[in-house]
C-alpha cells in the first residue's frame, strides 16, 4: 500500500479518504480539507493537482468507478481527446 504502484496509489487514496469521512464525521468540505492536509505530506502524489485528484476520489467511491491514475487532467494537463467530463 505504500508503494508507487497504480494499485498502491488507489489503495493509500481509498484508506485516506475514508480516513479522512470518517475523521470529519462524513462532512463533505471538512473531509476534502483532510484530503488535502494527507495528500500534501504524501510525496507520491506531489505529481499531482490535488483539487482534481480529491474530486475524482470522491467521484469514484460514490459512484462505485474505477480510478485511472493516468487520467492527464488528474496532473493538471488537458483532457484526453473526446473524453466527456460532466
Amino acid at each position: 500500500m505504500h508503494g508507487t504502484d497504480p494499485r498502491d496509489l488507489a489503495a493509500s487514496l481509498t484508506s485516506m479518504h475514508r480516513t479522512a469521512l470518517e475523521r470529519a464525521r462524513w462532512d463533505q468540505n471538512e473531509c476534502k480539507q483532510k484530503m488535502r492536509e494527507y495528500l500534501a505530506y504524501d510525496g507520491r502524489f506531489r505529481d499531482y493537482d490535488h483539487e482534481a485528484l480529491i474530486n475524482r476520489v470522491q467521484e469514484c467511491r460514490s459512484n462505485g468507478a474505477i480510478l485511472d491514475l493516468d487520467d492527464p487532467v488528474l496532473k493538471g494537463q488537458e483532457p484526453r481527446p473526446l473524453s466527456y467530463r460532466y
